[in-house]
């Protein structure tokens, strides 16, 4: 059975975005830190973040945000704080250790980014965002 060009172009579009994404959390993982940890990490600014607003960042719920917190705060990257306005509200803060590996990991994780996608000319860069720009406003 045949698939139309949309279906190939659609499968196609998938691979190379699991692919993509296969490579880069293995690239972080060879760093000693899950997807979930680096995504919390990035999201942790200087003054902390409520817990819940972490959760909404990461699309997760209060419980898996409590194991993922918990680890993180095992590896010494975060803790928690109650925030001074509302004791109700917890604030997750990084650790001396978990700002020195948020300024190492982000960059180069932007590094491999670039380093992935560099298979593309700047030209073929510019017409595959056009591309998925018209996709993504859905445009015909």
């Amino acid at each position: 059975m045949n698939g139309s060009l949309e279906l190939e172009v659609y499968k196609a579009l998938r691979d190379a975005y699991n692919g993509i994404k296969r490579e880069l959390h293995n690239k972080l993982a060879q760093n000693g830190i899950t997807w979930p940890q680096f995504h919390a990490l990035y999201h942790i600014g200087d003054e902390g973040i409520p817990s819940h607003e972490l959760a909404k960042e990461l699309n997760c719920n209060a419980s898996n945000m409590t194991g993922l917190i918990d680890r993180m705060e095992q590896n010494n990257w975060v803790y928690r704080v109650h925030c001074k306005d509302d004791r109700r509200v917890w604030l997750i803060k990084l650790t001396e250790e978990g700002k020195r590996l948020k300024e190492e990991l982000i960059p180069r994780h932007q590094k491999n980014i670039e380093e992935r996608m560099g298979v593309l000319s700047q030209e073929e860069l510019k017409t595959l965002k056009s591309l998925l720009d018209k996709l993504i406003k859905g445009n015909h």
